[in-house]
């Protein structure tokens, strides 16, 4: 298979910025923004900002974010075929990865351009690497954002056995690991937030642990990287009282807990309500 080069000098260079920490800004990358003849990024201001706290020049930039990224392919592939070196960058992280990115390096491969890779931080493979998890993973991107169709996407991959890494939002994170815990039962999992940020922190180390503590503090702040265990049979304890003591205390019925737990634990409606109950009567 030949591979083309229309034009040697000509370039589009995929660039990986900090997602949290500016001393992850690998001088390959500073160099590269540096060079560019032009930066095609998420956005103008944000990518301005980088290039002052590095100490760079500001070249000529144009935003491609997603919903102008298909506009944005024929002049970029244009650009870099007069000779020009173009970078691409998200707000942080890798672009095409949850980012605008991957239309056009699409694009510039069909136009038989070259495309280089920088690779920088990703908050994928930093949730991955300290999640303890390994035999490979499945990154899903953002979850379904309605409950029904959340539903069914997780029900989808309860049988896949590589770890599921999730991308979400502090306000939708708390309902997706409740989705969750509730079709996939008390998986091992790790709740990353504010990766490589001064208040990283990570919560776990089962899916109910971390729900009781989102509820405990009546939500969560900064960018969220769920990390499940995949499906191989390998299921953390049995809930703990915590766990159903703080859907109680959201306002959760007994009965709507004891269904819960019973599908969770795999025990009897009544054994389960009993439980509730007794639980809910501990609470008075």
């Amino acid at each position: 298979m030949k591979i083309q080069e229309t034009n040697a000098f000509g370039v589009l260079q995929v660039v990986g910025t900090p997602i949290g920490n500016l001393a992850d800004m690998s001088p390959r990358a500073s160099e590269a923004m540096q060079k560019a003849d032009l930066i095609a990024c998420e956005d103008t201001r944000r990518t301005g900002q980088l290039l002052r706290l590095l100490g760079l020049k500001t070249p000529r930039m144009v935003s491609c974010y997603k919903e102008n990224e298909g506009s944005r392919m024929a002049q970029i592939v244009a650009e870099i075929g007069a000779g020009k070196r173009v970078v691409l960058v998200s707000d942080g992280g890798m672009p095409g990865i949850s980012d605008p990115g991957a239309k056009v390096v699409a694009a510039v491969r069909a136009a038989g351009l070259r495309v280089e890779v920088i690779p920088g931080p990703s908050a994928v493979a930093t949730a991955v690497a300290g999640s303890g998890f390994d035999g490979g993973f499945v990154f899903a991107g953002f979850p379904e954002r309605k409950d029904k169709a959340l539903r069914a996407q997780l029900a989808a991959m309860a049988a896949e056995e590589r770890t599921l890494v999730f991308y979400e939002s502090p306000q939708r994170v708390e309902d997706t690991v409740a989705v969750a815990l509730d079709v996939w039962g008390n998986r091992p999992a790790w709740l990353a937030r504010e990766l490589t940020k001064l208040h990283e922190e990570w919560m776990g180390p089962d899916l109910a642990s971390i729900l009781v503590e989102i509820k405990a503090r009546g939500g969560v702040k900064g960018e969220c990287v769920l990390v499940v265990a995949g499906g191989q049979g390998v299921v953390a304890e049995g809930l703990e009282d915590a766990a159903i003591v703080a859907r109680l205390k959201a306002g959760d019925s007994v009965k709507t807990v004891a269904g819960w737990v019973a599908d969770v634990e795999g025990v009897s409606k009544s054994e389960a309500y009993t439980r509730v109950q007794a639980l809910k009567d501990g609470l008075k």
